[in-house]
């Protein structure tokens, strides 16, 4: 079974108004939130086998905090242009770019793309099937042998995980 980890990167700051989008790092909030993520992830069980991630600041910051704080390396990580610049599409093409032999992986990126992506993966048609705020990470499971063959509606949303609610745990 193969397994789609989707993270929303973490809050973002806004402090310098002049900043491109693209080059935006992590808030205060967004810097305590992906390591809890990553917490999570390790203790979970969910630890992916591979990753590609936004190249923009913020996601990266996301990728690389969440990935410490799992316990996972940062070898496996493709950092991904079209993530921040791309579409829908972008984000299926990273899923089917992995390789056969990853069970798990991860996709860092944005939204409303990564609301998109979610319920289209799980067959939602036109509307967002699920609400992702900051650091979100939503776990999609499918019975396709390749990730060639995820496509949408061939996956299902095994949970969800907020920040908000880890804080309340750990």
């Amino acid at each position: 079974m193969k397994q789609i980890l989707l993270l929303r990167h973490a809050k973002s700051s806004w402090d310098d108004p002049g900043l491109e989008d693209f080059n935006r790092p992590l808030a205060g909030r967004g810097l305590t939130d992906a390591p809890r993520m990553g917490k999570f992830i390790r203790k979970a069980g969910y630890k992916p086998d591979y990753i590609a991630s936004s190249s923009a600041t913020r996601a990266k910051q996301t990728t690389e905090l969440v990935l410490e704080a799992a316990h996972v390396s940062h070898q496996m990580i493709t950092w991904d242009n079209d993530l921040y610049f791309g579409s829908v599409n972008d984000y299926l093409n990273a899923i089917q770019q992995a390789p056969n032999q990853a069970e798990t992986i991860m996709i860092v990126g944005h939204n409303p793309l990564m609301e998109t992506v979610a319920g289209w993966l799980s067959g939602a048609s036109e509307r967002t099937a699920i609400r992702m705020p900051t650091a979100a990470l939503v776990c999609l499971e499918s019975f396709s042998v390749r990730w060639t063959d995820i496509t949408p509606g061939t996956c299902q949303i095994k949970w969800m995980m907020i920040p908000k609610l880890l804080k309340e745990i750990f």
